[in-house]
């Protein structure tokens, strides 16, 4: 039996320390994907002729190699007793300060919105957050 299981986060967003100012958060923290986009929030059309339909999210931090980058959802899938995140746990920035990230949908997931959230912390302690939704639409 499968069934979607809603996550709900807490995530603290700015600077760790709250003796240093915004302004000395040197790295940014960017999710963004070319996906189309309505209002802000992207459209994933979902492949029928597929299990689970995939699409890639682009992050950038111009912080340089090696941030891990950690991520949730709002929903997870189950599959049999093991729940599933619909995205990867974590990636890691390359030596531009940019990663890439996986996640996939199934079918009931069709005209749900998800949020996928992504943070790391940098060298200073800062810590990072963003988040995007998808829309998933049926293409049929």
């Amino acid at each position: 039996m499968k069934r979607l299981f809603l996550v709900l986060s807490l995530l603290v967003i700015g600077c760790s320390n709250p003796m240093i100012s915004e302004d000395d958060c040197e790295c940014k923290f960017e999710i963004s994907s070319t996906l189309p986009s309505v209002n802000n929030i992207y459209q994933l059309e979902f492949n029928n002729n597929l299990q689970q339909t995939y699409s890639v999210l682009d992050i950038s931090t111009e912080c340089g190699w090696a941030q891990h980058i950690m991520w949730e959802s709002d929903y997870m899938y189950q599959i049999g007793s093991d729940w599933v995140s619909l995205v990867n746990p974590s990636s890691m920035t390359d030596e531009d300060g940019d990663a890439k990230i996986v996640f996939a949908v199934w079918e009931e997931f069709i005209n749900k919105t998800i949020t996928i959230y992504g943070g790391y912390v940098d060298d200073h302690g800062h810590q990072k957050i963003d988040s995007v939704k998808v829309h998933v639409v049926d293409n049929e």
